[in-house]
């Protein structure tokens, strides 16, 4: 640790650094604030500090200590557009490290993937029917579809401020969707929201709640706890000072544990402002949770279980495959961020998070994520390199960018949280169970049909959709007619081998027909199949078929076979012609409802698309009390219904 007297010159060096930078580049966040002498030291750099801005990537710094240089970055490396430096001194000196990713084969704009330069068929086409149990993901640690306000406000009840809200996320996985609903809220919002979060993971549900108790307990600065919040949802390795002030969050909720003989385990932690958190699941379902957050691992087994997934050897086609889409800077901060786990830009010292993440790893050490890990897929991605821009850092840095993004949000949504009355209730049941309970008031809080929004997420996929309507139907709020059901599918095209264009069995036969016919598209489709049928171009194309087909009426009879007919009438509900809180698809914006495919810039698709990962065949579809409809909009037949 280092001393005081150094934390202090280097706290004046860095101050009087950022004042000066900041005259000069005045559209770049470097905030100077009095918090930031009353710091907790939680923040990702050296001293402990937060970031609020991007600082020279100049590691080796100036003078005999070697220390990191303490300046603000202002000229970036144009080679990778990865980092940027104070001057060309720093620039310089810390080239015989950076070129290590200069010259990486990753940024050759003539990378291929090894199965082309090998000329074999690449191992993801070749069924593998084992796997070791130590490189089998055990879930899924972050969303697949970016989070979103279910409220809307705007398209719905609109801006009154003095409006109150219920709303129930009964498939939540993570908080993403929370915060943009809190933080779509009228910015002098004064009536009352309570939000129902639950999931019938019990680490899911635990991790939420640790989280959310580290970003609005009281203590550290709302800058602190958000970028606190940020490294528990996202990096696998956490400092010092941050594990112990975790630590003592997650004794706050769970104490010792629960009583002896008792079913449920509750628990209300302290937080900032006005609204409560309250916690309630079984007593058996803390059990794991409560090994996970208290174990003490070491951070380099973890770091090796996290590799073993994310760097499999077995798996390098895949990682290639990924690669072949992106661009080549892109290539290079994915393979850093797998190879560090922390989410921070590209030029920060990783080695000062020694200790390990406990809400990312299992009990034994085993990294809980996929071997594909991308926490861009849960975001905006347009929005996160906005919000990368705003603090000084390029789009090639965009884990850089996604930092500062997701800690900009949380950072909001913390400061609404203590302004505003809002209640979060946090559960861990079955769905099912949960819609029950509700109906026959086993919450306070929620009785009747109350709600304002339920957001299913998946639940279309997973209990179906007539147990949805049936299940969740009775307990929206009648009273507001711009109440609704929120849900969408990913899985609704599987068997339906005419519904996707990707798993048309004549795919291949359609595409030569339409070469044969044009000849403009042949010579373009011809560069792509002069590397045989494994192309990455060839599979890009294939892939990407989906996002300019109107598979609509195919999800329309999906709807029907699933008895959406049956649930409906028993629910009371109708489906809404024209979406108000989601696009029925991705790409299209919600201000256009009757738009069918995405009209997207090249740049945009790859924002969408590629980056954020978005699947090109989910839809989504939003259910409303039956008559809310104006009359013209359900004329039609029976399939109208649904469209």
């Amino acid at each position: 640790m280092p001393d005081p007297l150094h934390a202090l010159v280097y706290q004046l060096k860095r101050t009087r650094s950022l004042i000066v930078v900041r005259e000069q580049r005045p559209k770049q966040i470097c905030q100077v604030t009095l918090e930031k002498f009353m710091s907790f030291g939680l923040g990702s750099s050296a001293f402990g500090n937060t970031i609020t801005c991007l600082g020279c990537a100049n590691g080796a710094g100036k003078g005999s200590n070697h220390r990191a240089c303490p300046n603000v970055g202002t000229l970036c490396c144009t080679a990778c557009n990865l980092v940027k430096y104070c001057s060309d001194y720093c620039q310089k000196q810390h080239w015989s490290r950076h070129r290590l990713v200069c010259e990486h084969p990753l940024l050759n704009p003539d990378w291929q993937p090894a199965w082309i330069g090998e000329a074999r068929k690449p191992t993801f086409l070749i069924h593998l029917s084992y796997r070791p149990p130590s490189q089998r993901p055990v879930e899924s640690l972050w969303g697949n579809i970016p989070g979103f306000d279910c409220l809307q406000l705007k398209f719905n009840e609109g801006l009154d401020p003095r409006r109150n809200f219920k709303l129930c996320f009964p498939a939540s996985g993570d908080i993403r969707d929370l915060v943009k609903t809190v933080n779509g809220l009228p910015k002098d919002y004064l009536g009352q929201c309570d939000i129902l979060l639950n999931d019938i993971d019990a680490v899911t549900m635990n991790r939420n709640l640790a989280v959310l108790v580290a970003l609005l307990g009281p203590g550290p600065s709302l800058d602190e706890s958000a970028e606190v919040a940020t490294h528990l949802m996202y990096s696998s390795g956490l400092t010092e000072n941050t594990s112990t002030y975790v630590r003592r969050c997650l004794y706050q909720i769970y104490g010792n544990g629960s009583g002896d003989g008792d079913i449920l385990f509750r628990s209300s932690p302290t937080i900032r402002g006005q609204g409560k958190i309250y916690a309630m699941q079984t007593s058996i379902g803390t059990k794991r949770p409560m090994e996970m957050f208290f174990s003490d691992l070491d951070a380099e087994k973890t770091n090796a279980s996290r590799k073993d997934v994310l760097l499999d050897p077995m798996h390098e086609d895949e990682r290639h495959r990924m690669f072949s889409d992106l661009k080549p800077e892109h290539r290079i901060a994915f393979m850093r961020f797998w190879e560090t786990g922390i989410l921070a830009p590209f030029a920060l010292d990783a080695s000062v998070f020694s200790r390990h993440n406990p809400l990312l790893f299992s009990p034994q050490g085993e990294w809980l994520g996929r071997k594909d890990a991308n926490p861009l897929r849960g975001w905006d991605i347009p929005a996160v390199l906005q919000s990368g821009a705003k603090h000084g850092t390029e789009p090639a840095d965009i884990f850089g960018c996604l930092f500062f993004h997701v800690k900009d949000e949380l950072r909001e949504f913390a400061r609404r949280m203590k302004d505003f009355q809002i209640n979060l209730h946090l559960t861990q049941f079955d769905a099912r169970v949960l819609s029950k309970g509700l109906s026959v008031g086993v919450l306070n809080a929620f009785n009747g049909p109350i709600f304002d929004r339920v957001q299913l997420s998946n639940l279309l996929d997973i209990i179906g959709v007539r147990g949805c309507l049936v299940d969740w139907g009775p307990l929206i709020n009648r009273e507001n007619k711009h109440s609704s059901i929120v849900a969408y599918s990913a899985n609704w095209h599987h068997g339906r081998s005419d519904a996707t264009a990707k798993d048309n069995p004549r795919l291949m036969e359609i595409l030569s027909k339409k070469c044969l016919a044009s000849p403009d598209l042949q010579v373009r489709l011809g560069t792509i199949f002069d590397q045989g049928m494994h192309s990455p171009a060839l599979i890009r194309l294939i892939e990407s078929l989906d996002a300019f087909v109107d598979h609509e009426a195919s999800f329309l009879d999906y709807l029907q076979e699933h008895e959406a007919d049956f649930g409906l009438n028993k629910a009371n509900l109708q489906v809404r012609k024209y979406h108000k809180v989601h696009p029925k698809r991705f790409g299209i914006p919600l201000a256009f409802p009757r738009q069918k495919l995405p009209n997207l810039l090249k740049e945009e698709f790859y924002n969408y698309f590629v980056l954020g990962n978005l699947q090109y065949s989910s839809r989504f579809v939003e259910f409303e009390g039956a008559g809310q409809t104006s009359s013209q909009e359900n004329r039609g037949d029976r399939r109208a219904r649904f469209a």
